[in-house]
């Protein structure tokens, strides 16, 4: 199984003073490390994710509304930096805001694939998704304190969400994405599908899916989410790549 190691390093915002959360979101139309605009569809897949969070984004070509062209600070700013090395292509997401300062980070997503299109998209997609839950910091025009907190990750599977559907891809299929102390399990829109976390034992985990709660183990034949229903066990196999 193919695995990597995963350094991220999330700063997350703390306010001293009460502010509206941030309703706007600013995408670039090319990423620097990219020749043309929107390469690979990256910047369309950005600002959806985005968008799906819940924020009015924009491109930073586009007209803005008068609010924010008077006042760039009511937005932050999307980034993408790349880590490439010979074997993999690794991608990180960073928020800034208006004043390019660093408010969160993603973890770094990564891909084997040689086609650079699946490449890049499996790598954004990886990092996208693992920002999702953190986007709750507010606006900060006046004071505001950051604290520093690291996150190490370590042998994360390096296969992540498809980039684009295909005849072949197993629609039960979910991927392992971590979090602090386990995984969240998630299928390809990306939907949650069960919360994962570490326990004693290697290859067992204390799981929930929903309200539902069991043990998450391997078994000689695949992965499994067991549980009692009505006093019944219920042993449930769960199509999942870590």
């Amino acid at each position: 199984m193919k695995r990597f190691f995963v350094l991220a390093v999330l700063l997350v915002a703390t306010i001293s003073l009460a502010q509206e959360k941030y309703e706007y979101v600013i995408v670039p139309t090319k990423f620097d490390f990219f020749k043309n605009e929107n390469e690979y569809n990256l910047n369309a897949l950005t600002k959806s994710f985005f968008e799906t969070e819940g924020f009015a984004v924009y491109y930073d070509k586009d007209e803005l509304p008068k609010d924010l062209a008077e006042n760039r600070c009511k937005a932050f700013y999307v980034d993408a930096v790349e880590n490439n090395n010979m074997f993999k292509t690794r991608i990180t997401i960073q928020i800034k805001d208006c004043q390019n300062k660093i408010l969160l980070e993603s973890f770094e997503g990564s891909s084997r694939e040689k086609t650079y299109k699946i490449a890049y998209n499996e790598a954004f997609r990886f990092a996208l998704t693992s920002l999702k839950g953190q986007l709750n910091f507010k606006n900060n025009f006046d004071k505001k304190e950051v604290e520093e907190k690291h996150v190490v990750v370590e042998d994360v599977v390096a296969e992540v969400i498809p980039a684009t559907p295909q005849k072949s891809t197993n629609p039960n299929q979910l991927f392992a994405l971590p979090i602090e102390n386990g995984y969240k399990l998630v299928d390809s829109v990306p939907n949650v599908i069960y919360i994962i976390q570490n326990s004693s034992e290697a290859n067992v985990f204390i799981a929930s899916k929903g309200e539902i709660y069991g043990v998450f183990q391997k078994k000689i034949n695949g992965w499994y989410f067991d549980y009692y229903q009505d006093g019944k066990l219920i042993s449930e196999k769960v199509n999942v790549k870590f």
